[in-house]
């Protein structure tokens, strides 16, 4: 316990001064309240957001760069807990982060497959800095799906989408290699946590199984009642280092055919938990409420570590991505308090509105 202590006393004082800079449930009641972007924008200019927002002289008329400079907020703050864990979290913390880099990959190799300009593809990836660790600028200038390819040897990346290329090529499709690269960046979590030991790894296993989970079941939902996939073809993109889900669990998912048999089929919690949804779509808007109480649950139990950067990384994403859906909203001329119940915001208690 002392050597955690030592460990991690600048890395959970830090944490805790970066979760108090969350919005609060005051900010989103008055957040969900504006009528349009201007408003939300000036109202966020008010807040820990202000000083990055400093750079707009007035609100964009490109949300998706307004959106990408909030993104940047959250990378920040993934290089300094970086900076403040011991080498074996920062290793857990750098697997999480290539969710994003999976996203660029994906929004490159989509913008080469459908012939885009480099400046126009750079404008929508995230900007991770010298967080990256793919050659953005070398695969920008791929004029092929192959040539993006080669360039990705040194990755993690390389294998799985060496292994899809033949279904690729054989469906004319990206889904293929979109899904071995979701695939891979997912693996590499659990595998990760190997290198931790005792409460660090037993810690953020919870955590991390949770949100594992949650992928599955999004997955499912989405591959199985809105693609069509087959239950057999659905389970073939099974993520493993679920916390509750297991392969036989989320086989017999897989092979639902409707709403209430799909939820009598969880275990508890999540049973308990989605038991009111009513839609499909709904899952994952639940899910991820029960997920942000999981979180903030773990800043009142043994802060010395690991898990408690990566509660506070996961809030802070959540927060992150609850604005992009506000802004979209806003930006097409939508009311943002129409969205309460379709995202999970990252506070306490209820937002009211």
């Amino acid at each position: 316990m002392i050597g955690r202590i030592v460990r991690y006393s600048f890395a959970q004082a830090k944490t805790r001064a970066m979760k108090g800079k969350l919005l609060n449930a005051d900010d989103w009641h008055y957040l969900l309240r504006m009528r349009s972007l201007e408003d939300i924008f000036r109202y966020l200019k008010g807040t820990d957001y202000g000083e990055v927002l400093s750079s707009f002289s007035d609100v964009p008329s490109d949300t998706r760069g307004l959106i990408l400079v909030l993104y940047g907020e959250l990378f920040k703050d993934y290089a300094k807990l970086l900076k403040a864990v011991p080498a074996n979290g920062s290793l857990l913390l750098r697997n999480l982060l290539l969710r994003y880099e999976a996203e660029n990959l994906k929004t490159i190799l989509r913008g080469i497959w459908q012939g885009r300009f480099p400046d126009e593809i750079k404008s929508l990836l995230y900007g991770m800095g010298r967080l990256s660790t793919l050659p953005i600028e070398a695969l920008l200038s791929a004029r092929e799906i192959t040539d993006a390819f080669r360039l990705l040897k040194p990755t993690i990346f390389y294998a799985p989408l060496l292994h899809a290329m033949p279904q690729f090529k054989a469906r004319g499709s990206l889904f293929p290699l979109e899904i071995s690269i979701d695939t891979a960046v997912f693996e590499s979590i659990p595998a990760g946590l190997k290198l931790l030991k005792g409460v660090d790894r037993r810690g953020v296993e919870r955590l991390t199984g949770e949100m594992i989970d949650w992928v599955n079941l999004c997955w499912l939902v989405r591959f199985r009642h809105f693609y069509d996939l087959s239950p057999e073809e659905t389970i073939n993109y099974i993520l493993s280092g679920g916390r509750r889900l297991g392969l036989r669990d989320l086989g017999r998912l897989a092979r639902t055919s409707d709403l209430p048999s799909f939820l009598a089929a969880l275990p508890n919690p999540y049973r308990e938990s989605l038991g009111a949804v009513e839609k499909w779509p709904e899952i994952r808007y639940v899910f991820e409420k029960w997920f942000i109480h999981e979180l903030y649950k773990i800043f009142h139990e043994d802060p010395f570590q690991i898990r408690l950067q990566v509660s506070y990384l996961f809030l802070k994403e959540i927060e992150v991505m609850s604005l992009e859906s506000l802004i979209s909203a806003a930006g097409v001329g939508a009311s943002p308090e129409r969205l309460l119940g379709l995202i999970g915001l990252p506070v306490k208690g209820i937002v009211r509105v």
